[in-house]
């Protein structure tokens, strides 16, 4: 009985003992200057871990025993550390996190609304850092994504692999996000580069290929997400004052000013720092920019009787200003909440058609140059809340407004009210799996004149969408990656609704250790913009349609690709290779043809642009990326290029998609066919095909040098009308020539080089475009020649 009992007495006190947990505390700084670093992930299994405190600190409680400690952050490699403790053991880690140098362990969050290594990632992304942003002196983010393998901006509209064409700012394809939330415009799905808040960047990333899952209806072709960053330990200030000239053009007779060429320049500024549990960031930008398309051409006769008679050419005026608030609240562990602002006024003009392809090819067609004053803010609050059980709770909203007064009756604005629940788990379901659902809401209110060709015709429409999804994201044996995800899409757009779900699914495989082979899947839903349905307007002679019965468009895009790390010496990055496909229902051209009267001469015989719904559409290609950081002996490398292929086709080129008011011999129903310049192989018109991008930048002690080298091939094909526009002299631009000569692509170089005078001020001096070339992304729209500017950057 005796020796039972004894039994049973140590039989008890071991099980109390080895059911006994450990404690383990200690700090996340960085490797290089000893700063804590707030937020870091420190965690021991799936949905099982804690963030560092304000001063970088964390305590974990773990069973007793061996784990493995996982702590990372956004710019930072993860660590893992293998730790055996004791039961009731407290024992003290503190760890030291180096910046990432290693391209696969760039950390992102757009793919999956959480972070993941870029290798890990299901689908095609690139990372835009901002070093190069810095480098190149970008104020506005279309410069910078100009760098961007598979991407072009094209008037302003992106175009990730050939997945869109001229349209006119209205209904891109491609979502552009600032911290997750979108910034296209409500009215007319457009977005505006230099609102973007510039000063204060963590990255850039993108995604290739269809994410409607996650981010709607607008991202049929792909993702910008700018993430901005939250202040440190330490204070920081940068103050950045630039001024640059345009060069006389390679043509030398369509040099439109005289002595004095046109000049740019203006001064950005950023600060942000940490009050206790508070975090500030403040920025800003003045910009001026005389342009390098002249005023309109004005014959000699009308200046001798009005001296005063000439009028603006393309120019670019704006003041920006943002700010970011974040309080980490004492009391509520995991909690955090904030407001980011961010507010601009800007005076600019905007030009559709050149005068001519010679002497007047830095110069607007008589008409068509549109002068806009815009006022633009946002208002975002959010709260998140991390739960001790792994949960992250995310309510985030967007108070959008635009304002927009032109010139010839086209003013316009817009108000868009956005918000989304989001919640996310980490937990061990068969291996580490991550699920995220959300509920979103976007309402927008437009009054213009400019959208009044649809409804009641008072221009006052109203667009609402409501959505929830679904995301499942799991790694199994270490080596798999999965994601599938779910979402459900209603729009209304005044009286007009549609709804329709979409799928997605990716996976990864880890072949080796910096070897990842991927494959992904996605469908995406596209309803059109009031702009693409409602707008009913002209510039000049040349006047754009309303159509009120324009129809979504649904897609399904496909890819399988493999990225391959690798190091040499000091030197790492990876190189990806991917081949796609991407197929179109529906799909919505802007499209020029004779959508009014014949037989009006004053209105140009009924010609003019509409967003019309022209069939089936085939995007296919392959692309080639490499990114790399790292030194080479004493010299510090960074790089970034690509190469990029498409076939972009239309599918349906017999479909007729458009009658005329009136059939004749010269106006026939329309096909893709009989609207193209040059339907050879059915390539789809302003498509660039070929794209290459590389960057480079070479730091040496105090020197800096970079090159930016970008090849755009020549557009084939463009709208039939423009050309015949163009022969029989109702609309002479000498386009027709254009495509005639201009056949073989441009290559365009940027260099730059740069001093540090010391630890706080750099100077650097850039050149664009330096051999001068004469290149149109979009025929009837030149761009810059030549540009060169002294930047000096303060840091405080």
């Amino acid at each position: 009985m005796k020796r039972s009992t004894t039994i049973a007495l140590v039989t008890l006190c071991l099980g109390q003992a080895f059911g006994q947990d450990a404690r383990l505390q200690g700090r996340v700084t960085d490797s290089v200057n000893g700063e804590t670093l707030v937020g870091a992930s420190v965690v021991y299994a799936p949905g099982k871990g804690v963030n560092t405190d304000l001063d970088g600190s964390y305590t974990l409680e773990l069973p007793a025993g061996s784990s493995t400690i996982t702590v990372s952050i956004i710019g930072y490699a993860p660590q893992r550390t293998d730790v055996t403790l004791a039961p009731g053991e407290t024992r003290t880690l503190d760890i030291k996190l180096v910046q990432s140098s290693a391209q696969l362990d760039m950390v992102v969050v757009t793919a999956g609304k959480f972070e993941q290594r870029v290798g890990e990632v299901t689908q095609s992304l690139s990372v835009l850092r901002p070093e190069l942003v810095r480098n190149k002196n970008v104020v506005s983010l279309d410069q910078a994504l100009d760098q961007v393998p598979g991407v072009v901006i094209v008037d302003e509209e992106p175009q990730i692999r050939a997945g869109s064409g001229f349209s006119y700012g209205a209904g891109s394809r491609v979502q552009v996000l600032v911290d997750d939330i979108p910034i296209l415009s409500g009215d007319i799905g457009r977005p505006n580069w230099s609102f973007l808040p510039m000063e204060n960047l963590e990255q850039v990333e993108v995604i290739k290929g269809a994410s409607s899952v996650l981010y709607g209806s607008a991202a049929l072709s792909g993702v910008i997400n700018v993430r901005t960053a939250y202040p440190r330990a330490r204070p920081h200030t940068r103050v950045t004052a630039f001024s640059g000239i345009y060069d006389t053009p390679q043509r030398e007779a369509a040099k439109w000013w005289q002595d004095n060429a046109p000049m740019f320049g203006g001064v950005n500024f950023f600060h942000s720092q940490q009050y206790g549990a508070l975090d500030v960031v403040l920025g800003g930008n003045v910009f001026s920019d005389a342009g390098f398309v002249g005023p309109e051409p004005i014959p000699a006769d009308t200046i001798a009787q009005r001296p005063l008679a000439t009028s603006q050419g393309g120019f670019d005026q704006r003041a920006r200003f943002n700010t970011a608030f974040r309080w980490r609240n004492k009391r509520v562990e995991g909690l955090n909440y904030g407001l980011n602002t961010n507010f601009q006024k800007s005076r600019a003009t905007s030009v559709l058609v050149w005068a001519d392809s010679d002497s007047g090819l830095y110069r607007p067609k008589p008409g068509t140059i549109t002068r806009t004053l815009g006022t633009q803010y946002y208002v975002d609050p959010y709260v998140n809340y991390y739960s001790a059980s792994g949960t992250r709770h995310s309510l985030r909203g967007r108070l959008h407004r635009q304002i927009f007064d032109n010139d010839n009756g086209q003013g316009n604005s817009n108000t868009t009210i956005y918000g989304e629940y989001q919640v996310q788990q980490k937990a061990d379901i068969f291996g580490e799996t991550v699920l995220t659902a959300g509920l979103v809401g976007r309402n927008t209110a437009s009054t213009a004149e400019l959208y009044s060709g649809g409804g009641d015709l008072t221009g006052r429409n109203q667009a609402l969408n409501v959505a929830a999804y679904l995301q499942a994201d799991k790694k199994l044996f270490e080596k798999i990656a999965l994601s599938l995800g779910v979402r459900y899409e209603r729009f209304t757009v005044n009286e007009d609704e549609a709804a329709e779900p979409v799928f997605r699914a990716g996976a990864t495989y880890q072949v080796l250790e910096a070897t990842f082979l991927r494959a992904s899947y996605g469908q995406g839903f596209r309803f059109p913009t009031i702009g693409e349905r409602y707008i009913t307007t002209s510039v000049d002679v040349l006047r754009i349609f309303p159509n009120p019965d324009l129809m979504p468009e649904r897609s399904w895009n496909v890819e399988g690709g493999v990225k391959q790390g690798f190091k040499i010496g000091g030197f790492s990055g990876y190189l990806d290779a991917v081949v796609f496909q991407q197929e179109f229902e529906n799909y919505v051209e802007f499209t020029f043809g004779q959508w009014g009267n014949p037989f009006d001469v004053q209105q140009l015989l009924g010609l003019g642009f509409k967003s019309v719904n022209t069939g089936g559409a085939r995007v296919s290609g392959y692309e080639f990326e490499l990114a790399g950081k790292g030194r080479i002996g004493a010299v510090e490398i960074q790089a970034l290029m690509g190469y990029t292929h498409t076939m972009p086709i239309s599918t349906t080129p017999d479909q007729v998609y458009a009658t005329p008011t009136y059939s004749t011999s010269t106006f026939r129903p329309s096909t893709y066919l009989n609207t193209s310049f040059d339907p050879t192989d059915n390539i789809l018109k302003f498509r660039v095909q070929d794209l290459f991008r590389g960057d480079v930048q070479a730091v040496y002690h105090k020197f800096r040098i970079g090159m930016s080298v970008r090849y755009n091939s020549h557009v084939r094909n463009i709208d039939k009308a423009f050309i015949d526009l163009d022969d029989n002299g109702l609309l002479e631009t000498g386009v027709h020539a254009w495509m005639d000569t201009h056949r073989t692509g441009d290559w365009l170089l940027d260099g730059r080089v740069g001093m540090d005078l010391n630890t706080q001020i750099r100077l650097a001096f850039l050149v664009n475009n330096i051999t001068n070339e004469e290149y149109s992304l979009r025929p009837l729209s030149i761009e810059a020649p030549r540009s060169m500017q002294v930047v000096m950057s303060v840091e405080l």
